[in-house]
């Protein structure tokens, strides 16, 4: 399930929190890693990274948790992940964050 840090950071010891960009995707403030929310179920880790376009009004994953699943972006359409699938373990996590660009 998803905290609202970042999972690329967690996988590395490191807690690192998600805000929100212009786009409305939470973005690490580090990595660039983006996720997609559909309140309340998934939590879309996206494809392609953020380019630190935050907004001005700071919002961060982390002030709620409604606790989200994790999942890969399976559709370049929204809601990104359809048909709908999750992540197992954090290997698969790994494996698929080490193919975003």
């Amino acid at each position: 399930m998803w905290n609202g840090y970042c999972p690329e950071s967690l996988l590395k010891g490191k807690t690192v929190r998600m805000r929100l960009n212009q786009n409305d995707f939470f973005e690490s403030e580090e990595t660039g890693l983006q996720i997609c929310i559909i309140p309340g179920v998934q939590a879309v880790i996206l494809k392609f990274r953020g380019e630190g376009k935050f907004r001005t009004t700071k919002n961060y994953g982390d002030e709620v948790d409604n606790g989200e699943i994790l999942s890969p972006q399976n559709s370049d359409r929204p809601p990104f992940n359809n048909p709908t699938t999750a992540f197992g373990e954090s290997e698969e996590i790994a494996n698929y964050i080490a193919t975003i660009n």
